[in-house]
């Protein structure tokens, strides 16, 4: 069966050729978990930043699992409400919780302070929903800004199982058989060239993604900084990142008539 992004691929007279990077791992009710439920349960939690769908739904399944969703849900609505992206926001509205601020595309850090701006953060106890890995810019914004910050993790990205599709995909973009390579998130750069390292090809695939050939295509700004940290080249990244805007510049790309 097709994923999403392969069906839009398809849609748009490409093949697709996956090889996942990634593997969700939900970390579950860890003690940090438990005590923040327990923190935004008391009122101590006065900000709360969710940055990803996953995440948000990960903390409010861990407060249905200790008995205390409700008690969750209640506290919520005295404290002020910060959702990063539209997934978040989706999940939040599913279970009714007020959003008091949410940054305009492409939802960067960035705009996400930007965004809060007028917010008064002197003194006061916010958690961040970590994005799958620890985000040092954000949290020390907040930091400057005068307030006690705590980033959580309720899940991360580990290596897939089997690494077998990505060492083909690799040897594939070696021999010129792969048009174009597009990356759907920062988290999967640094496992790529992880799995590249461990079967000792990594210095040819940063060659490759950095000369060529084929097209290398970022979702949005915040994958094509680390991209570019990876000394990989971006060719395309859409006005809007969105997975759509994205097949569709890369389409538009590989057939300009």
């Amino acid at each position: 069966m097709l994923s999403e992004m392969g069906a839009l691929i398809e849609r748009h007279g490409g093949v697709p050729y996956p090889a996942p990077v990634l593997q969700e791992i939900h970390l579950g009710d860890t003690a940090e978990v438990i005590r923040l439920v327990d923190d935004i349960c008391s009122g101590t939690v006065e900000v709360m930043v969710f940055q990803t769908g996953v995440g948000s739904k990960a903390l409010f399944d861990s407060a249905a699992s200790q008995g205390r969703e409700a008690e969750l849900l209640d506290a919520l609505t005295s404290a002020t409400v910060i959702a990063r992206s539209p997934k978040p926001a989706a999940i939040l509205r599913r279970y009714k919780v007020h959003i008091d601020h949410m940054p305009p595309e492409p939802f960067t850090s960035a705009d996400l302070l930007t965004a809060i701006e007028g917010l008064d953060l002197s003194g006061k106890n916010v958690a961040v929903q970590a994005y799958g890995g620890p985000n040092k810019k954000l949290t020390q914004a907040l930091e400057a800004r005068g307030a006690t910050v705590r980033e959580i993790s309720l899940y991360t990205w580990g290596l897939p199982e089997d690494v077998s599709p990505v060492l083909a995909l690799i040897d594939a973009l070696a021999d010129g058989k792969i048009d174009a390579l597009a990356f759907t998130s920062q988290i999967q750069i640094g496992n790529l060239l992880s799995i590249a390292k461990q079967a000792g090809k990594e210095e040819s695939l940063k060659r490759i993604l950095a000369e060529g050939p084929g097209v290398v295509a970022s979702v949005g700004p915040v994958c094509t900084e680390r991209m570019l940290e990876a000394g990989f080249r971006v060719d395309v990244e859409p006005d809007h990142p969105h997975m759509g805007n994205l097949i569709l510049a890369m389409a538009e790309r590989l057939n300009p008539n």
